[in-house]
C-alpha cells in the first residue's frame, strides 16, 4: 500500500507542486462512491487517480482497479498520468485498435493490478477469458456522460456484473448527469461539483457566412485569429474536405477523426501541439481526451449536434478557468439552437489572402521506443550531428516505432541530408517531413 507521503512525493516528481481545491477534496473522499463533476482541463484524471492509489493493496494479487473510458485517446491519457504515480504496480492500457495479442501477451507476463480500458475491448477480454477482474474492488467510469452517449450502457452493465467485490465506485463527467447508473448508490456517494467553481471564460461570437459553403469565411476567420485553433465538423468526410480546402488556401492544417489510424492521429496531435500545424480540423472525437494546452480558439464550422457536444468542443479552449474564444459560423439559412448564446457577431476581413504558415516544421523519424530511441537521443542528433541550435529544436514526441521532432523550416533540408549518411544512436534511420 502507498502512504499519503509517498503519493505526494510522486505527485511532486510529476512537476505538480500543489493540488487544486477539487483534487484535494476528491483525494480525501472516504465514502464508498464518488461523483466528480468538473470541467475539461481541471485535473479530474489526477483527482481520481489519487483516490485509486489510496485504495490499492499490495501489488501482485490480481486486478484491483478497473478504469473505463469511452475512447482510446482518453484511456491513453489516463495511463500516462496514472502509470508513473502507480510505480511498483502493473498498469495495463487496453483499447480497440491496439493489437489484442500484445495485450494478451502482457497479461500472460503478469496479471495487471490496474486495468484502464474502453468498455468494448475490456468485454472482449472477458469473453475470451484472457483476463479475470472479478476480484477488483475499485471501479472508475471516466466521462460517464460520454459513455452513455456512445451507447456503451450494455457493455458497462455486463462488466460491472462481474465485479462482485466492489468497495469503491467513482464516476466523472464534465457536464451534470441526467441519470445515474444502478451500480452506484447515489445516497452513499459523495458528490463533488466543481462545474460552477471554475467556469471557463469564453467569448462566443457568431460569424455569419454569406454562402452555405462556409470555406471562404473559415479561411478568413483563421487568418484573423492567426493562432492555434481547432475547427470542429460533424462528419469524417467533411474533415478531409475542409482540411484540403484550407491547405489549398495556404493554411497549414492537420486532420483528426475516428477513421484514421491511431498512429496518424497521434502524429496530427503532435503536429498541432508543437506548433507545426496551427490548425486542427476534427470531429467531436477530439472534443475529449486530448491533453492540448494553448488552444486560443474553437471554431464550430458545423453547428454541434447537441448541447453536450457544444460544451465539450468549447472545453478545448479556456481550460481550467482560463480565457478563450469560440466562433460559431452560420450559413444563410441556419438558426443557432437555444443553448448557443453569442456575445456579438464577428465579421472577418474577407479580402485577406495571407498564408498561415507554421513557425515549425515536423520531421518524422522511423525509429522509436521499440528501438530504444529517447528524446535525448533525438535532440542530441539534431543539435550535435546536424549543427542546429537548441533554440531551433521544438517539441519531441517518441512513439512506439517512430519519433517526431519540430524544427525550423529552414533547417529541414540540412537535417534530412545529414541523416542519409549519419547514424542516430548507432542506427540507420530515415527522416522525412510529414
Amino acid at each position: 500500500m502507498l502512504s499519503d507521503n509517498e503519493i505526494q512525493k510522486r505527485i511532486r516528481c510529476m512537476g505538480i507542486s500543489e493540488l487544486n481545491p477539487m483534487q484535494r477534496v476528491a483525494s480525501a473522499v472516504r465514502a464508498p462512491g464518488m461523483i466528480l463533476l468538473a470541467p475539461t482541463g481541471s485535473g479530474k484524471t489526477l483527482a481520481f487517480s489519487i483516490a485509486v492509489l489510496k485504495r490499492l493493496k499490495a501489488p501482485g494479487i490480481g486486478v484491483q482497479a478497473v478504469i473505463m473510458a469511452p475512447s482510446r485517446e482518453l484511456t491513453m491519457q489516463i495511463h500516462s498520468v496514472l502509470r508513473p504515480l502507480a510505480a511498483g504496480y502493473k498498469t495495463l492500457c487496453m483499447y480497440g485498435g491496439n493489437a489484442f495479442s500484445a495485450e494478451e501477451a502482457s497479461i500472460r507476463g503478469g496479471v495487471p493490478d490496474i486495468v484502464i480500458a474502453t468498455p468494448g475491448r475490456l468485454l472482449d477480454h472477458l469473453n475470451r477469458k484472457t483476463l479475470v477482474i472479478s476480484g477488483a474492488r475499485i471501479l472508475v467510469v471516466d466521462e460517464y456522460d460520454k459513455t452513455l452517449e456512445l451507447g456503451f450502457q450494455n457493455e458497462v452493465r455486463r462488466i460491472v456484473r462481474t465485479l462482485n467485490r466492489l468497495t469503491f465506485c467513482a464516476l466523472t463527467s464534465a457536464t451534470r448527469l441526467d441519470e445515474l447508473p444502478p451500480f452506484i448508490n447515489a445516497d452513499k456517494a459523495e458528490i463533488i461539483d466543481a462545474l460552477g467553481d471554475s467556469t471557463p471564460q469564453i467569448m462566443v461570437m457568431e460569424v455569419p457566412s454569406a454562402t452555405r459553403d462556409k470555406l471562404d469565411t473559415l479561411a478568413a476567420l483563421l487568418r484573423h485569429i492567426n493562432a492555434p485553433a481547432m475547427v470542429f465538423v460533424n462528419h469524417r468526410d467533411a474533415v478531409d474536405r475542409v482540411c484540403n480546402s484550407l491547405r489549398s488556401r495556404g493554411v497549414t492544417a492537420m486532420t483528426y477523426h475516428g477513421g484514421m489510424e491511431q498512429r496518424d492521429r497521434e502524429i496530427a496531435v503532435a503536429a498541432f501541439r508543437s506548433g507545426a500545424a496551427p490548425v486542427l480540423v476534427a470531429t467531436d472525437l477530439a472534443a475529449r481526451g486530448l491533453d492540448i494546452s494553448g488552444v486560443d480558439a474553437v471554431i464550430h464550422y458545423h453547428l454541434p449536434v447537441n448541447e453536450q457536444a457544444y460544451t465539450h468542443r468549447n472545453g478545448r479552449t479556456a481550460r481550467a478557468g482560463a480565457t478563450g474564444n469560440a466562433y460559431v459560423i452560420t450559413g444563410p439559412d441556419e438558426v443557432t439552437p437555444d443553448y448557443i448564446v453569442t456575445h456579438h457577431p464577428f465579421y472577418p476581413d474577407m479580402s485577406a489572402i495571407d498564408d498561415i504558415r507554421a513557425p515549425w516544421a515536423m520531421l518524422y523519424i522511423n525509429a522509436g521506443k521499440r528501438e530504444k530511441i529517447s528524446k535525448g537521443d533525438v535532440a542530441g542528433f539534431i543539435m550535435k550531428q546536424c549543427g542546429i541550435a537548441a533554440g531551433d529544436v521544438g517539441t519531441i514526441t517518441i512513439g512506439l516505432d517512430y519519433a517526431l521532432v519540430a524544427v525550423r523550416p529552414a533547417d529541414v533540408s540540412r537535417i534530412i541530408n545529414v541523416a542519409k549518411s549519419t547514424r542516430l544512436k548507432n542506427q540507420r534511420v530515415r527522416i522525412t517531413t510529414i
